[in-house]
């Protein structure tokens, strides 16, 4: 019975040329839309994966400013509260011990911190600047103390000093208005080392190589550094008398107070995590961890616009591949259902003769199934010699349509390959090609998905090609359930 159901399949089929042929075309167009959607599926999951894997995620420490604002509130209402009009506030800040030991987390791709602070010299000659009030680093807050200044001391030098543990990290750098003129940037190895800008090197007939004499203005003390590096800057904030250098030099110009035995306090500090999956595992460590954290008034922010930014595109792609997936599916049921239903009515009398023949019901119902099927083998493999081509263009496409915006380029220049905590990692850094497109902004172009068909796409398509198959045989095979031979053949069916 098992051999006869397959040649009465196979000759249904090969009989019935025209409605194989309707049903092929329908099962191809489902295939092949079925089969880019899966592709699209796939390799948008496997960019996914890589970005989160190559971008990371950032995770800052920053001043809670709404909790500054209730301790505030609480203070002013119990009349503890010792607020003077114009009284500056000092800003909660992280110490560089506990910045270094966050840093240590096998999490932890990069880390970047700052500290500002100002310097005197004699054999130098400043260059007048309309200078912007506040600190040129990125995370200052306004009414709050500028970090790495003495509270009890108004002395200020004639030079900005601004210690950051990596050239990427300086503010007009990140946005682009930073390039070198002249020489090299100084990484967070490079000790007694600095750049100076463009204008404040004319003034004193300076080049890379020289060295420079700088002043504490709390100590008194001279520290002597050598110019790595010579920069320019377009941004309108920029103070010519701004020297930078990495934190461990600029720490030689804080007060003895600030100091603190090197341990320092630092600004602006952001961890880079090797997946951005990590976030929320990272941030529960370090709150934990660091409960003082929270006691003085410093958040753990999350930041993953850089992810977000590239990623973001490619999910949307695979959102709509998913839409198109449940569509294509939907409507495949329906289709199928209404063209097995209409040939099952014009099959009414076969059917009868082979259920008066000893024939099951469910072997009318198997036969029919096994038709599909056999259509559907040709069918599905032609849609696989199509969908590949069919994802790529509807990939790029809905892709080119949802990028929006851009990203920037994720990196310090001239961090090793080899993980920072690499015992045998070269102390050397090598210069980029073009420091004036770092960073660089993500255009259209920029954004693309890798579509290649895998083997278990393929699979896929077949087990949900032949699973929409028998979710639209069950409506038809109601109606098969409830004939009667005898009925069908004396005309009353």
């Amino acid at each position: 019975m098992f051999k006869n159901l397959f040649k009465r399949s196979w000759l249904s089929v090969t009989r019935k040329l025209s409605r194989t042929i309707i049903i092929g075309l329908i099962l191809f167009a489902m295939g092949s839309l079925m089969l880019a959607a899966i592709i699209i599926k796939s390799a948008v999951n496997e960019s996914t994966r890589q970005a989160k894997e190559t971008l990371g995620a950032t995770v800052s420490l920053q001043a809670d400013m709404s909790a500054i604002r209730e301790e505030r509130q609480a203070k002013s209402e119990s009349g503890k509260e010792d607020f003077e009009p114009g009284k500056i506030f000092k800003r909660p800040m992280v110490s560089k011990s506990t910045a270094d030991d966050i840093a240590d987390s096998e999490y932890v791709k990069d880390y970047t911190y700052s500290i500002s602070t100002s310097a005197d010299a004699s054999k130098l000659t400043a260059v007048e600047s309309e200078e912007k009030s506040g600190s040129d680093m990125p995370g200052g807050f306004g009414g709050f103390e500028k970090p790495g200044k003495n509270s009890d001391s108004e002395e200020s030098g004639d030079y900005t000093i601004e210690g950051v543990n990596g050239y990427a990290y300086i503010k007009d750098v990140k946005s682009g208005n930073m390039t070198i003129s002249d020489g090299s940037y100084f990484n967070e190895g490079d000790t007694d080392k600095a750049m100076i800008s463009v204008d404040l090197a004319e003034a004193n007939k300076l080049s890379v190589g020289d060295k420079i004499t700088l002043t504490n203005v709390y100590t008194k003390k001279n520290v002597t550094v050598s110019i790595v590096g010579i920069y320019d800057t377009s941004s309108n904030f920029s103070n010519a008398n701004t020297i930078y250098m990495n934190t461990d030099t600029a720490a030689k110009f804080l007060s003895s107070d600030d100091y603190n035995n090197s341990n320092y306090d630092v600004e602006n500090v952001s961890f880079t995590l090797n997946n951005a999956e990590d976030i929320d595992t990272f941030v529960t460590e370090v709150k934990s961890e660091h409960p003082e954290l929270a006691e003085n008034n410093i958040s753990v922010s999350e930041d993953t616009r850089t992810y977000d930014q590239m990623v973001g595109p490619i999910e949307s792609v695979g959102s709509f591949a998913t839409t198109i997936l449940i569509i294509v599916a939907i409507a495949s049921v329906v289709i199928i259902a209404l063209i097995v239903t209409i040939n099952v009515k014009d099959r009414r009398y076969e059917m009868g003769v082979l259920l008066s023949l000893g024939a099951k019901k469910t072997n009318i119902i198997g036969q029919i199934f096994i038709e599909i099927a056999m259509i559907g083998v040709v069918a599905f493999g032609l849609s696989a010699c199509v969908a590949t081509a069919l994802a790529d263009v509807m990939g790029q496409k809905i892709l080119d349509s949802e990028v929006s915006s851009t990203t920037e380029n994720f990196g310090r220049p001239g961090t090793p390959s080899s993980s920072r905590n690499d015992s045998n990692k070269s102390d050397k850094f090598e210069m980029p090609g073009d420091m004036s497109s770092m960073p660089s902004e993500t255009s259209q172009n920029d954004y693309s998905i890798d579509i290649s068909a895998q083997p278990i796409d393929f699979l896929l398509l077949f087990v949900c090609g032949y699973g929409i198959i028998a979710i639209a045989l069950l409506i038809p095979s109601i109606n098969i359930l409830r004939y009667q031979p005898k009925q069908i053949l004396q005309g009353k069916e």
